[in-house]
C-alpha cells in the first residue's frame, strides 16, 4: 500500500497534542505547555541534520502556528550550542531577527552597558516567550547576538491585521533605553549572520513549511470521499509536489551532514545546498495551496476552520521566503 502522502520521501506522522488543546485559539499557558512538551520529546541541540529535519516536518503536520514557534525555540539552542553557550535553564527561546522594513535595534555601547533602541516586527511568541536571541546593530555592517529576557517587554499587537498565523503571536516590539549587561552578547562580533549554520537554519524553516502542506493534505483527504478525475488529477499534483518538498529537505539535511563537517566551510556551498532546498520547498508549498483551495471550494474554506486555517496560515508563513533574493542568488551558480 503506497504511502498516504509520499512513497518517495515519506512524511514522519504528526505529534500528539494535549487532550484538550484549542489549537485555533491556545490560552498563553496551554502555548507554553505545547512548547515545553515538544522540546522535551528530543535533544534538538544535538540533533543531528536528518533528526532535525524530520522532528520539524512533524512538527509542521502537527500545527502550522506552533511549528513556527517551536521551530524559533529550537533554533535558538542550536544557536547556542554553535557558540558553545549554555540556554538559560527552562526558558522557552525564540530568534527575534525580523529587519522588516528597516526595523531593527541599534545599540551603543555606555557606562559598561548595551544600550538597545529600536523596533523588532514579527517577534514571534511575544507575550510568551521567555528569552528571544536578537541581533542589535552597532552600525550598517556589524551587529551583536544577545540572549535577552523579554518576557516582559511592551507588546503592541495592534499591527497584526489577519487572522493568518494569529496563534503565533508575531507581535510588534518596541524597545528604549533598554540596559543590557555585555554579557548577554553570544559569540563574537557578526556571529549571528557569519556562521556556516545561518543557512541551513533556512532548511529547517522550509521543513516546516513541507509539514505544513502534509497537513493540509491530510486535511483535504479526511474529507474527500467520491473524487471526480478532476479532484484526483489535483490530489496527484498535491501528492507530487509533497515529494518534491520531502526529498528537498531530507536530501539537504544529507548533504549539509556532510558539507558542513568539512573542516574548509565552503560557504558559497552551504548556502547553495540550503537555498536550492528552500526554494524547491516553497515552489511546491505554493503549488499545494493552489490545488487544495480548488479541491476544497467555497464550502471547504468558507464551512471547515481546520482547512481554512491551514491554508491560511501556510500561505502567510511560506511568504517568509525571499524568492527574488534566492532565485537570484541561485541564477549566479551556473555562471562561469
Amino acid at each position: 500500500m503506497p504511502d498516504q502522502l509520499s512513497t518517495l520521501a515519506p512524511f514522519p506522522p504528526p505529534l500528539p497534542l494535549e487532550d484538550g488543546y484549542e489549537r485555533h485559539a491556545p490560552s498563553a499557558d496551554a502555548l507554553r505547555r505545547a512548547l515545553f512538551r515538544i522540546a522535551s520529546l528530543r535533544d534538538w541541540a544535538g540533533a543531528d541534520w536528518l533528526e532535525l529535519i524530520s522532528g520539524l516536518l512533524a512538527l509542521g503536520r502537527t500545527d502550522v502556528p506552533l511549528s513556527r514557534l517551536a521551530e524559533g525555540h529550537l533554533d535558538a539552542l542550536r544557536i547556542l550550542d554553535q557558540a558553545e553557550r549554555q540556554p538559560q535553564s527552562g526558558a522557552l527561546y525564540g530568534v527575534w531577527a525580523s529587519r522588516s522594513q528597516r526595523t531593527g535595534v541599534a545599540v551603543t555601547r555606555t557606562d559598561g552597558a548595551l544600550l538597545l533602541d529600536g523596533t523588532i516586527r514579527f517577534a514571534s511568541g511575544a507575550g510568551v516567550l521567555d528569552r528571544a536571541l536578537v541581533p542589535v546593530w552597532l552600525d550598517a555592517d556589524s551587529h551583536l547576538l544577545l540572549d535577552l529576557t523579554v518576557l516582559e517587554l511592551p507588546v503592541d499587537t495592534s499591527h497584526w491585521a489577519t487572522a493568518a498565523m494569529e496563534v503565533s503571536q508575531s507581535h510588534t516590539v518596541a524597545i528604549s533605553q533598554m540596559r543590557v549587561d555585555p554579557m548577554a552578547q553570544v559569540g563574537p562580533v557578526n556571529f549571528y549572520l557569519s556562521r556556516p549554520a545561518f543557512f541551513p537554519g533556512g532548511v529547517g524553516v522550509a521543513a516546516c513549511w513541507a509539514g505544513g502542506a502534509a497537513r493540509l493534505a491530510d486535511l483535504l483527504l479526511a474529507r474527500i470521499t467520491d473524487p471526480a478525475l478532476p479532484v484526483l488529477l489535483r490530489l496527484g499534483r498535491v501528492r507530487a509536489q509533497l515529494a518534491a518538498a520531502g526529498a528537498a529537505v531530507t536530501t539537504a539535511a544529507q548533504r549539509l551532514t556532510t558539507v558542513l563537517a568539512d573542516p574548509n566551510e565552503d560557504l558559497t556551498l552551504i548556502r547553495a545546498v540550503s537555498t536550492e532546498a528552500r526554494a524547491v520547498v516553497a515552489d511546491a508549498v505554493h503549488t499545494v495551496l493552489e490545488e487544495a483551495q480548488r479541491v476544497a471550494g467555497p464550502a471547504g474554506l468558507a464551512y471547515d476552520e481546520d482547512l481554512t486555517r491551514a491554508v491560511h496560515d501556510l500561505s502567510l508563513y511560506v511568504l517568509q521566503q525571499n524568492a527574488d533574493t534566492d532565485n537570484g542568488f541561485l541564477g549566479t551558480l551556473g555562471l562561469a
